[in-house]
């Protein structure tokens, strides 16, 4: 198998499960330890958004962190996230993925929370693919997701 097609197809699985890890029914244990596992030390997952007057705002947190972020957004409600279109570039032992997802208070996908792009980037430490920082920004009045990010995987 082609090396960049096996990288391609590893990272798919590692993104795939990041959106597996938190999305669950209302009241679902989600698996930290192992959400951690798949992170580089010291890696950062930063939330974006725009404050009351439209200006950009950044929350970096650490891998530690963000259970606690996750659990003042969602609190213990039903919440699953996942990709519907991706593009992953890789060079060498390093590779971005820039996934597109959508949020759903349901797992029937009847109640609709939002939409939005994650970019991972990730590094090859010679055993498995580890995401080195993660940033997303949700749509919202003003900023929707252009057309070539509305595909399938």
């Amino acid at each position: 198998m082609h090396a960049t097609i096996e990288a391609e197809r590893d990272i798919a699985a590692v993104v795939t499960e990041l959106y597996t890890l938190i999305s669950g029914p209302a009241g679902f244990a989600r698996d930290w330890k192992r959400q951690s596992e798949l992170f580089l030390p010291g890696a950062r997952m930063i939330r974006t958004s725009v404050d009351a007057e439209g200006r950009p705002q950044a929350l970096a947190m650490t891998v530690e962190d963000y259970p606690d972020n996750f659990r003042q957004k969602i609190g213990d409600n039903a919440f699953y996230e996942a990709q519907t279109h991706c593009i992953t570039e890789v060079f060498g032992n390093i590779a971005h993925a820039f996934s597109a997802y959508e949020a759903w208070a349901d797992a029937e996908r009847t109640r609709f929370i939002k939409r939005g792009i994650n970019s991972i980037q990730l590094y090859n430490d010679g055993r498995s693919w580890k995401v080195v920082n993660m940033i997303w920004d949700d749509e919202r009045p003003g900023l929707t997701m252009p057309a070539k990010y509305k595909g399938g995987c």
